[in-house]
């Protein structure tokens, strides 16, 4: 059992590394490290592909809690993702609190076409992207915390949008720093990000399982296995029951 749990363990933090790839693409491409085209196809496309696969395999080898909470918060993670475009979407065409179209920006930097704007390609491939990072996000929610509180999700939510507005992505729109130049932003981000937050962990505590956080059943697994192990190792106990019967056989005798 102990050694099952270690192995979910592992693959837990397969899943996280995996998982943790796609949203740090696009800021990634902005620190200038790399162009997106060349992370969605080295380093996007693969990681995508190793969590579909490792999903199959936990499954595979049995560790339904594992497979629960990444079908689950990924499942999660995209719905709560519609909950921020309303926001977003909302703060950006009627109260213009939003410097750009995001999801549109994602596929004009993915296509490379950003002398020449936006296509149908550039589009699908924009909200492709930015769906997967909210079920990107969900996930690693999931499998870290499974049914975590609603407070847990709502801080989750709001540590993403703090990243966001703290990363290259902000600074290269031209908005300062954090967004503070355009100060209709922050609050958008911070609001679009609450509402994640929120839709995320009561869909969590809805459609996950199990609760209890990453390392729960192996720190239990471990106790369990401690525990036993130091019944074994103890002498056999004489209590006062088998002392008295000991006696009484003896008179018998």
């Amino acid at each position: 059992m102990r050694k099952f749990h270690k192995e979910e363990l592992i693959v837990s933090g397969m899943v996280l590394l995996l998982a943790g790839i796609s949203p740090n693409i696009f800021p990634a491409a902005q620190a200038g490290l790399a162009t997106m085209p060349v992370l969605a196809l080295w380093l996007l496309l693969p990681a995508s592909l190793a969590l579909a696969i490792v999903t199959c395999l936990a499954s595979w080898r049995g560790h339904r809690r594992l497979s629960n909470r990444i079908l689950s918060g990924a499942a999660a993670g995209i719905v709560a993702t519609l909950a921020l475009e309303a926001v977003r979407a909302t703060s950006f065409h009627v109260f213009e609190g939003m410097p750009g179209d995001l999801p549109r920006l994602l596929g004009v930097l993915m296509t490379d076409r950003f002398m020449l704007g936006p296509s149908l390609l550039s589009d699908v491939l924009g909200w492709t992207y930015h769906f997967w990072n909210g079920a990107a996000f969900g996930i690693i929610f999931a499998v870290l915390f499974g049914r975590g509180s609603l407070r847990s999700a709502v801080i989750y939510g709001e540590l993403i949008g703090v990243g966001f507005l703290l990363s290259p992505a902000v600074n290269s729109l031209g908005v300062g720093f954090m967004g503070l130049d355009m100060p209709k932003m922050p609050i958008t981000v911070a609001l679009a990000h609450l509402a994640y937050g929120i839709i995320l962990g009561i869909l969590c505590r809805r459609w996950i399982r199990h609760g209890g956080w990453l390392l729960h059943a192996s720190l239990d697994s471990k106790r369990s296995s401690d525990t036993a192990r130091h019944a074994q190792s103890q002498p056999p106990q004489i209590t006062a029951n088998n002392r008295t019967c000991e006696v009484a056989h003896a008179v018998d005798r």
